[in-house]
């Protein structure tokens, strides 16, 4: 019976999806003030180094596409210990999402 509750949209006890492997990075740029979100993978692109990880990226936005490098370390709980950005700010993922909600419309 449960294959055909699932087969025809019975009961659906869907649970939110919760990303493991990925830590979350907000930026945002200096000349145009567009804000970007980025995902490292723990296993792919986390270099390590002693006593924890290192992330390297150059982050690029959508509206004036001026690089931004930014050297993020982590300890071996994936907690940020130092980072730094040139051209660019990182912002926490509230400001992200103020920034994402169109103008006059309440959060």
């Amino acid at each position: 019976m449960g294959f055909l509750q699932r087969l025809f949209g019975g009961k659906k006890n869907k649970k939110p999806y919760v990303d493991t492997r990925g830590i979350y990075f907000y930026a945002q740029c200096d000349r145009c003030g567009s804000v970007v979100r980025l995902r490292a993978d723990k296993e792919y692109d986390l270099n390590r180094e002693s006593g924890g990880f290192v992330w390297h990226k150059t982050i690029v936005d959508n509206r004036c596409f001026r690089p931004m490098p930014a050297v993020v370390h982590l300890d071996t709980g994936y907690k940020v210990t130092q980072q730094t950005i040139e051209n660019g700010r990182f912002i926490t993922q509230e400001a992200y999402e103020a920034a994402q909600q169109p103008a006059g419309e309440p959060e």
